[in-house]
């Protein structure tokens, strides 16, 4: 006996024609790629999808960069041309060997420079603060500035202390060769100042490409580098650059006003 006071009738279910509009329903929603999904545990096309997707643009990205990274690392040493600095090398009146003094200088104050060729540091003082210090102080005679080899930082940094020796005898070309070879400077040991390198730079200065490459290897040259580096470590130096103001140090890349006032003070002294 039935419990339900208004019994209806049996069904036996769903028709088939509202079970294939079902069906249509369901492959329609399932194609649209919309946000409804399958039930739980279905199979998901969606972030498969999108996984791959990012992982396809990931390593693209990471691609890239190595191709960047490999083609501009080899570029500064080993396919740029070596150039001539806008700024110009010390006027030859002043020159006396590796000295820059004014013939009429009456007792200056005496800076001296002790610096490694691939010292970042040492091409600062040298694009920045040096001429500076040359066009107020040396010009007008109250300054005689000296520079110094203190070599360390591996073989371009010998060859290009020898090679701004070889520059000097040549043709008295050492300040030349200095301001050509501080303004291509380019990290360390990585083909900056390659032999053939310093011999484009040569040339840039107007010396015979042969004759100086001959010169590099003279044993006379390298000793005289040495004989540098001896008497910079007798006096204390333990790293570039290292300037000396009548004898007093500063280790570092001293600020021009600084500078300046080490200079004033020694020659008020």
């Amino acid at each position: 006996m039935s419990t339900n006071d208004n019994p209806t009738p049996a069904s036996d279910g769903p028709t088939r024609k509202q079970r294939r509009a079902a069906a249509r329903a369901s492959r329609k929603t399932s194609g649209s790629g919309g946000t409804g999904g399958s039930a739980p545990g279905g199979p998901r096309s969606g972030p498969p999808m999108l996984v791959v997707s990012v992982a396809a643009i990931a390593i693209g990205l990471v691609a890239v960069v190595a191709f960047i990274v490999l083609a501009g690392g080899s570029s500064n040493t080993e396919t740029d041309a070596v150039s001539m600095p806008d700024t110009a090398a010390a006027p030859a009146d002043l020159r006396q060997g590796r000295t820059l003094v004014a013939p009429d200088a009456v007792d200056p104050v005496v800076v001296e420079a002790f610096e490694d060729p691939q010292c970042p540091a040492c091409g600062l003082f040298t694009r920045r603060i040096e001429p500076l210090m040359i066009a107020e102080y040396v010009a007008d005679g109250t300054v005689s500035f000296t520079y110094h080899d203190f070599v360390f930082l591996g073989d371009e940094s010998w060859d290009s202390a020898v090679a701004m020796r070889v520059a000097e005898d040549m043709d008295g070309k050492f300040w030349d060769f200095h301001n050509v070879l501080f303004h291509n400077q380019s990290g360390e040991n990585e083909g900056a100042f390659s032999r053939d390198r310093l011999a484009d730079m040569a040339e840039l200065v107007g010396l015979d490409r042969d004759e100086f490459l001959s010169k590099l290897d003279d044993p006379a040259y390298r000793a005289a580098v040495a004989a540098s580096n001896a008497d910079g470590s007798q006096r204390g130096v333990s790293s570039t650059p290292t300037i000396f103001v009548d004898g007093e140090p500063i280790v570092g890349v001293p600020q021009w006003d600084d500078l300046r006032a080490r200079i004033e003070e020694a020659k008020a002294a």
